[in-house]
């Protein structure tokens, strides 16, 4: 599924992200591994809420731009979980419990929801990989394996259903 975010979208999602990396520089808090070259960490910050604001624009659901949510949904009312990554895989970490996980793809300003996967699902051995040697082990999930988006989008209806009953 490909969502195109304008410029107004990629500046509050950019924004967001920016926002999450200065709140956890200024709170001393350790990141998960080491940055390879300065900025790395706020790029992923940044990529990460836009492509959170990209699924929501995809399926009308409303993101909150919420910062300092740790192990919380990044979708208000559902409980998923995006991963913006640029590899051809989702990945989850040993400490994703019981959320759904959906992979999202691309570059400014057009993103690709690629699927999902329940976190427990996803905890298989074949999956788990360190991958760039950063001593942070986590399962790594290829797009092929994960549920398609239309699937997706027909649970989010019947759970907005459900909701309004």
């Amino acid at each position: 599924m490909h969502i195109d975010l304008n410029k107004q979208e990629l500046i509050h999602g950019g924004m967001t992200g920016m926002f999450r990396h200065i709140e956890s520089v200024l709170n001393n808090r350790k990141p998960r591994f080491k940055e390879r070259y300065t900025g790395e960490l706020l790029g992923f910050h940044m990529h990460g809420a836009m492509a959170e604001m990209a699924f929501c624009k995809a399926f009308g659901l409303f993101w909150d731009y919420s910062v300092n949510t740790f192990h919380k949904s990044d979708v208000y009312g559902h409980n998923i979980e995006v991963r913006y990554s640029r590899m051809s895989c989702l990945k989850v970490r040993p400490d994703d419990n019981n959320i759904l996980m959906v992979s999202v793809t691309g570059e400014l300003p057009n993103f690709e929801v690629m699927g999902y996967i329940y976190s427990e699902k996803a905890k298989k051995d074949k999956y788990l990989q360190d991958i760039g040697s950063r001593g942070v082990p986590a399962y790594f999930v290829p797009h092929d394996h994960l549920m398609p988006t239309s699937d997706l989008y027909a649970q989010i209806c019947s759970n907005r259903e459900k909701k309004m009953i």
